[in-house]
């Protein structure tokens, strides 16, 4: 069979494995790794590593999130919680009066839950890896943190999505000495797309953890660097914190769509909302609009989100917003192991920690600062995410991994793919390609090509009408690789991202 591609895409038999990253580095480190006899959990974890160099303002060691594995040997599908937590000492009224309620991010005094070192969550990134690398891997730690390891030394080159990011966050960029001698020019300005970047103490980081593992980190020289700065800025992230912090291992929610069998992230996350919504209105008149359909769905997704979720570990029952980027890719191999990984320094703090190149998460943020919520600040507890990896299979055999970096348009965005394909029988490649909306509280947003359909819709439901230009990479990007009936695999960046699918 003739092999398909563009810079986006790649389509075609599969002898060795397929991977979607939102950076071509990740993609080339995973298809590496399975070349040389890794698998799947191998692929994803190399990748996940090498974004963290890539594309650091989305994700990193000092990041948290999730990862839904299938093996296919025992046919058991698990997902790894390693999002990150609130410290012990951070609890709502610690933070100053609320000055304004923010359209995503439910603000404080000073923004402390957003920017600095008190909106530092305890980061569970190294945990989670390396949970599921005990669990799953089959390659040595050290060769998988070769590739992030060698780019950090040497350079790479910022993306197009990472010049947006630093562009967009040049506020946070220039917040610590550290962070702002990494990213910013000796003239304070962000790196334009093609700067050739390096962090060398980054490359050190990973080296003494390739040795000494996630205890160096959690526990070791890391966490003492980590803690100082801590301390000396007044945070709440505690050397206790980071001893204490464990990965979880989680049943995925499961369900139904379309004659597939789904498996996305439980709660903490907002997957099962989106399966729930998909299904009730692919299942209803299909003379109604399609972009209609799909905003009533998002609507109630959000209220429902708003009302009931929180970490299932804390028994009493908004959402705060989350805010910018995040990092997800999709591995397979060719033995049916499978992996979407989907993590996240929120919008980053811009905190660097002095002599380990780690820039850390922002992750407080995606608390509410008020009492009784179900996704209130308590030391310990996992925040509502909109992170939500999935896998989609048929006959006991994976037929699609899907995930999205974008904040709250993550839900919106895999919701709109998983339509287009399953219920309009698109690509992948064109569903992912095609034009996005977000509908959320009072306010849809559109790209501009939807204009004509998404201004009269929103007039009709009652709704704030914006326009997001050019494909912006706010919207959602998308990455996804699937398996057809003829056993050819697409695997499919997200183009609004210039990201990048290969099959091997």
């Amino acid at each position: 069979m003739k092999r398909k591609f563009s810079s986006s895409y790649q389509s075609g038999p599969m002898t060795v494995g397929a991977a979607a990253a939102a950076n071509t580095k990740g993609a080339e480190a995973a298809i590496s790794i399975m070349k040389s006899g890794g698998n799947a959990i191998d692929a994803a974890i190399a990748a996940g590593h090498v974004m963290g160099v890539v594309e650091p303002l989305d994700c990193g060691i000092g990041a948290g999130g999730f990862m839904i594995i299938h093996h296919a040997d025992s046919s058991r599908t698990e997902v790894i919680d390693f999002m990150g937590t609130a410290p012990v000492s951070a609890e709502y009224e610690l933070y100053s009066a609320n000055d304004s309620d923010g359209r995503y991010v439910i603000r404080v005094m000073g923004q402390h839950n957003q920017i600095g070192h008190r909106s530092v969550a305890t980061p569970g990134t190294l945990r989670g890896f390396e949970e599921a690398h005990k669990r799953y891997g089959t390659v040595p730690m050290g060769i998988l943190l070769q590739p992030a390891i060698e780019l950090a030394e040497n350079g790479f080159s910022v993306s197009y999505k990472g010049a947006i990011r630093m562009k967009r966050t040049i506020k946070l960029l220039n917040r610590t000495g550290a962070c702002r001698s990494l990213y910013l020019t000796a003239a304070g300005k962000p790196p334009s797309e093609g700067t050739v970047l390096k962090n060398r103490d980054y490359a050190e980081t990973l080296r003494e953890i390739s040795v000494n593992g996630s205890r160096s980190f959690y526990e070791g020289a890391i966490s003492r660097l980590i803690v100082t700065e801590m301390e000396n800025n007044g945070a709440f992230l505690s050397a206790n914190d980071l001893k204490k912090y464990k990965a979880i291992w989680r049943k995925p929610a499961c369900g139904e769509f379309r004659e597939l069998n789904v498996m996305t992230v439980p709660s903490p996350s907002s997957g099962a909302l989106v399966f729930d919504g998909l299904r009730s209105i692919s299942t209803g008149p299909q003379n109604q609009d399609s972009n209609e359909l799909l905003v009533r769905s998002m609507l109630r997704m959000f209220a429902r989100r708003k009302q009931s979720f929180g970490d299932p570990a804390f028994t009493f029952p908004s959402s705060a917003g989350e805010s910018s980027e995040t990092s997800s890719l999709c591995t397979m191999d060719a033995t049916g192991n499978a992996v979407c990984l989907t993590y996240s320094n929120n919008n980053h703090s811009g905190v660097v920690i002095p002599k380990t190149g780690i820039l850390l998460n922002n992750q407080m943020a995606l608390f509410s600062p008020w009492p009784q919520n179900p996704n209130q600040v308590l030391g310990n507890k996992r925040p509502v995410s909109s992170m939500m990896p999935s896998i989609l299979m048929k006959n006991g055999k994976v037929e699609l991994i899907i995930g999205a970096s974008g904040s709250t348009r993550i839900p919106t965005s895999l919701m709109q793919v998983l339509y287009r394909v399953n219920v309009e029988n698109k690509s992948l490649y064109q569903a992912i390609s095609d034009p996005k909306l977000h509908a959320e509280s009072e306010t849809l947003i559109a790209d501009d090509d939807l204009r004509e359909i998404a201004e009269p819709l929103a007039l009709k439901l009652g709704l704030i009408y914006q326009t997001s230009l050019g494909r912006d990479t706010s919207m959602g990007v998308v990455q996804a690789i699937s398996r057809d009936r003829e056993n050819t695999f697409t695997a499919v960046g997200d183009p609004r991202a210039r990201a990048q699918g290969l099959v091997f």
